[in-house]
């Protein structure tokens, strides 16, 4: 879509927030996805511009993980990239790390890293990076990062990390919070006991 200002250059506050990074696609143990870049600044336009809203990503079992990344959204030459993807899991073809983003992507199952966020580079920062996978077997999968804060490591096998907190603004009149991770996923213990009882 296109807007136009006139002919006279214009401040604008403007907040652009790109689309968010899914989860990986996983029985259990998978990364959650990173928050899409947040950007808030006061513009100068003139004339035509062009925004582009970006959208957020799909999970699959794809590999690599930047196939689930969220998509850049841009306000004339300002970009905030899309957030990356979160690490597939346990029971998927190809377990992976988290990809790289606005905010990374939590790693998934046993040993994947977190994907690093704020990439490409921007000042004051758009977003952090992922949480990593418990580096055990059966590890739970690492948090998204978000735009204030990265995710949180998973924690033994059952409990995945939580997702980075977002960052509030009041651009609309009201305080929102905006561009939080996503959590990591874990395994539940009976269900390990379940596989024991009868394996």
């Amino acid at each position: 879509m296109a807007g136009t200002f006139g002919v006279a250059p214009y401040l604008v506050d403007s907040l652009v927030v790109a689309g968010g990074g899914a989860g990986g696609a996983t029985s259990t143990q998978g990364g959650g996805g990173g928050a899409g870049g947040y950007r808030a600044l006061t513009t100068s336009v003139s004339g035509t511009f062009f925004i582009t809203v970006g959208a957020g990503g799909a999970t699959s079992a794809s590999f690599p993980s930047d196939t689930r990344s969220g998509t850049n959204s841009v306000l004339g030459v300002t970009i905030s990239a899309g957030g990356g993807g979160g690490g597939s899991g346990s029971n998927t073809p190809v377990e992976s790390n988290g990809a790289d983003g606005g905010s990374g992507g939590g790693g998934a199952h046993n040993i994947f890293n977190g994907g690093s966020g704020n990439l490409p580079a921007t000042s004051p920062s758009q977003g952090s990076d992922g949480g990593d996978a418990v580096v055990a077997s059966g590890g739970a999968g690492g948090g998204g990062g978000g735009a204030s804060a990265a995710g949180a490591n998973g924690v033994g096998t059952t409990t995945g990390g939580n997702g980075g907190a977002g960052t509030s603004s009041s651009i609309t009149g009201s305080a929102v919070t905006r561009a939080g991770g996503g959590g990591g996923g874990g395994s539940t213990t009976p269900w390990h006991w379940w596989c024991w009882w009868w394996g």
